[in-house]
C-alpha cells in the first residue's frame, strides 16, 4: 500500500469522525471512522516503517484534535447551530390559579391522568388515588402537590 492511499484512509476516517461529533449521532460512522484511521495508521507501520508509521500516527492525532477543537469553537457560527437562548424550564408548574375544593369536569378518561375543564381551561390532572374517572363527570380538587392536580369524584 502506498502513501497516497494511507493518507486517503486517515482523511475518509477523519471526515467520518467529524460527522459522527457534529451531524449524525449514534456511534456507527464514528467507529467506521476511527477504524479507518486505525488500519490507515496499522498500514503505515507495516508499509513504510517504525519511524513513518510514528510519524503518520503522532500528525494524524494532532490534526484530529486541533480540527475537532476548531470545529467545536467555530460550531456555533454554523447553520446547524441554535442561535436562540431557551427561557423556559422543564419543572415550571402552572396551577392556573386552582385551589383546592375547585370544581370541573373531566374531559377525558381520568385512568389515572387525563384532560379536565376548570373555568374553561383545559388541564391535565390526576386522580387522587390512582382510579378511575370516566369523560364527563363533575370533579373536585383534593390535592395539589408536587407539580400535579389531583382530583376525585365531586361526591366523594
Amino acid at each position: 500500500m502506498n502513501l497516497i492511499t494511507i493518507l486517503i484512509l486517515i482523511s475518509a476516517g477523519t471526515i467520518m469522525i467529524m460527522f459522527e461529533i457534529f451531524l449524525l449521532p449514534g456511534m456507527i460512522v464514528g467507529i467506521m471512522g476511527a477504524a479507518l484511521c486505525t488500519w490507515g495508521i496499522y498500514e503505515a507501520f507495516t508499509t513504510l516503517g517504525t519511524n513513518w508509521g510514528g510519524f503518520i500516527l503522532i500528525i494524524t492525532i494532532i490534526f484530529n484534535g486541533v480540527l475537532a477543537l476548531y470545529a467545536y469553537k467555530n460550531l456555533y457560527k454554523s447553520r446547524f447551530a441554535m442561535k436562540e437562548k431557551i427561557l423556559s424550564r422543564v419543572n415550571e408548574f402552572e396551577d392556573f390559579g386552582l385551589v383546592e375544593g375547585d370544581e370541573g369536569i373531566s374531559i377525558t378518561d381520568l385512568r389515572p391522568e387525563g384532560k379536565a375543564l376548570f373555568d374553561n381551561k383545559l388541564i391535565v390532572v390526576w386522580t387522587f388515588e390512582g382510579g378511575f374517572i370516566s369523560a364527563q363527570e363533575p370533579i373536585k380538587i383534593v390535592k395539589i402537590s408536587e407539580n400535579k392536580i389531583f382530583v376525585n369524584h365531586l361526591n366523594k
